[in-house]
């Protein structure tokens, strides 16, 4: 009854759509070059659970994992840790079902309805909610409290995970993430005789002094179309350093006068420091236009790097992760990490644990971070050789390190937001940039369909209590 109650909630207040727009890691889940689909998948959507672990003394358990942004490269690095584990763990057998990232939450959602999900996968944060509310994840913390690595874990991720449960519990082990990003032209700030910003103000400032327009130069190029409005509440809560999305009276702080401020200077660039096409280009445009050397600064994230460094070479850019906040302080902004979950039709839970701890322990998860160039969530990977040798990973780690970063997670539990930010906000942001809609009122709007949903979201869990 509960699964089918949280199904027609979730149907009717929202279509979960995915974020490839945003880039390789704007959910953690997908890319926006598209994931390879692996020969010969499963029909994961019966699958069934694997048999009982405690059956047979001495038996070979078979666990399911889905690996939720399939790709021929990942499904190599799984079969490897697979091959290792396994080795350590001659008792337990892992299948490793892929799926296309455009695919996988939808196959999540029919399997946990028709009681087939697997044993673990894969998922992004922002999923969890769906997940929680069907009750079909797995509470972890009494596994935790028995995993002698569970102290290496990134708390601040961890954190965020228990903070999107209802009931406070960890429903997931966070793997890897990544972090917005300012990234920025060398040769274009040393020519200009300028150091490198220190926040968001001087970043605007900053843009406009890169400016030549009888080059083609542009300060900056922004993300007008897909994806702009999820960018720019990153930046709006790195710039104002407020940490909670809603007031104590639920109210969101979207509409904050930091965001406001930020926002009327940051729109005032269009067509002044940034190309005209900006206003309805998406990421693939906006990264063109830094690796041509055309912007001297964009906003992404970590996933870009290797495009950058394709086209501009090693020790031409910098990667600004973190920038000085209005309250003085260094905010990460987060949508979200990529995580692993265990699922509640699993019949061999223990041993389904067993594998996904495997996965964010040292040597599994730095194994995978470095291939797939995301931040390891695990604090023994984060000071490995292959971090502190690659100048942008080494100050995202020591920024995470330090202990002088807050993380400000974005309300990505709340049934309805990507939806909002998909199909209202980016019109409105296009407006702004055109001067045909304020600041204050955008904002003022978009606070207000937040405030509706988190309510809508508050009455739904009381019903589930």
């Amino acid at each position: 009854m509960l699964k089918k109650k949280a199904a027609i909630f979730i149907a009717m207040v929202m279509t979960m759509t995915s974020l490839a727009a945003c880039g390789s890691t704007d959910n953690g889940t997908s890319t926006d070059s598209g994931s390879s689909v692996q020969a010969g998948q499963a029909d994961v959507s019966t699958e069934a659970a694997s048999e009982d672990a405690g059956s047979d003394p001495g038996e070979v358990v078979e666990i399911t994992f889905w690996d939720q942004n399939a790709s021929e490269t990942r499904t190599q690095m799984f079969n490897h840790l697979i091959e290792e584990f396994e080795k350590e763990n001659p008792d337990i057998k892992v299948n490793l079902v892929p799926i296309p990232a455009s695919e996988a939450k939808a196959k999540y959602d029919v399997a946990i309805q028709s009681n087939t999900a697997p044993d673990c996968g894969g998922v992004s944060q922002y999923w969890m909610s769906d997940f929680i509310v069907q009750d079909a994840l797995v509470a972890l913390d009494d596994y935790l409290a028995g995993w002698e690595e569970a102290e290496y874990l990134l708390d601040m991720y961890q954190e965020s995970i228990r903070d999107m449960a209802p009931d406070g519990k960890t429903y997931a082990l966070a793997n890897t993430v990544t972090l917005p990003t300012i990234w920025v032209n060398n040769s274009m700030m040393e020519e200009a005789g300028l150091d490198m910003p220190k926040d968001w103000l001087e970043v605007c400032d900053d843009a406009v002094l890169l400016t030549d327009t009888s080059k083609g130069q542009y300060g900056f190029s922004i993300r007008g179309g897909a994806g702009s409005s999820q960018q720019f509440e990153q930046m709006m809560y790195m710039h104002s350093g407020i940490l909670d999305m809603f007031d104590e009276e639920g109210n969101s702080t979207v509409n904050d006068p930091a965001h406001v401020e930020l926002l009327e200077k940051f729109a005032a660039l269009y067509m002044k420091a940034t190309p005209e096409s900006d206003v309805t280009n998406g990421y693939a445009e906006m990264v063109a236009a830094f690796d041509s050397g055309t912007a001297a600064m964009i906003f992404h994230n970590l996933g870009s790097y290797g495009e950058h460094k394709k086209n501009l070479g090693d020790g031409n850019f910098t990667a600004l992760t973190t920038v000085a906040s209005k309250a003085g302080t260094q905010v990460i902004v987060s949508n979200g990490a990529t995580c692993n979950a265990v699922f509640k039709d699993s019949k061999n839970p223990e041993a389904a644990f067993k594998w996904i701890s495997y996965l964010n322990s040292h040597y599994a998860c730095s194994y995978f971070s470095e291939q797939i160039g995301q931040i390891p969530c695990n604090e023994l990977a984060l000071q490995d050789d292959w971090v502190t040798e690659v100048t942008h990973m080494k100050e995202a780690a020591d920024a995470i390190l330090s202990g002088n970063c807050t993380l400000a997670t974005l309300p990505i539990n709340i049934t309805g937001y990507y939806d909002l930010h998909n199909n209202v906000l980016v019109q409105g942001f296009q407006q702004v940039m055109l001067g045909e809609l304020s600041a204050q009122d955008y904002l003022d709007d978009w606070a207000a369909q937040m405030t509706q949903l988190k309510k809508d979201y508050d009455a739904y869990i009381q019903t589930l209590k």
